[in-house]
């Protein structure tokens, strides 16, 4: 009866030894995952530079904290994981939560960067799309005589545009000024199929 409870307390500890270390690998894993994905943000900008072509027109680009954020908490939110026991999936989850979110924020610094219309794609509010993407520009159509474009609340909508895409279906983009929108309209007008 004895053996039992020494075999059985050995095979306990084997799992919690192995899960330590599947864990400890996890955690690794997660911040080496982070540092490379920071580490690209220099080669993510050569190759959209690529992409986009020459710029003809700048946006204002909206200066945010955010990044610098995530890149301080992601990888705290892995480091609080050495110093209190969760079970493996909620480890996995913090864990791949924090990648996501240095990714998300990667990603919007970089085409933060970067806002404009360009000769291939248009940056704005943090989304890039491409020329041959966009396929219609329906406020155009009505916004002179629209009551919501001249009423109480046109300043938001004179400062934002409803662009369809082919993938991504209706987008609505904001830019600071009407100005700046127009300008962009008047290039943009011109790419629809």
């Amino acid at each position: 009866m004895f053996a039992f409870f020494v075999i059985e307390e050995t095979r306990e500890n084997l799992y919690d030894n192995c899960m330590n270390y599947i864990s400890l690998i996890l955690r690794s894993a997660s911040l080496t995952a982070i540092a490379m994905l920071a580490a690209t943000i220099p080669m993510r900008k050569k190759k959209l530079d690529a992409k986009l072509g020459k710029c003809l027109i700048p946006l204002s680009q909206k200066k945010s904290t955010l990044f610098v954020a995530v890149l301080v908490l992601a990888p705290l939110i892995i480091v609080f994981q050495w110093f209190r026991v969760f079970q493996f999936y909620i480890q996995v989850i913090l864990c791949l939560s924090a990648v996501l979110a240095i990714e998300l924020a990667v990603r919007d610094k970089v085409l933060g960067s970067k806002c404009g219309v360009y000769e291939n794609a248009i940056i704005v509010d943090g989304r890039l799309l491409l020329k041959e993407d966009i396929t219609a520009l329906p406020t155009l159509e009505y916004e002179k005589e629209s009551e919501s474009f001249n009423g109480e609340n046109g300043d938001f909508y004179r400062k934002a545009l409803k662009i369809v895409t082919e993938k991504n279906g209706v987008i609505f983009v904001g830019f600071s000024s009407e100005e700046e929108r127009n300008s962009a309209v008047e290039i943009i007008k011109n790419w629809v199929k």
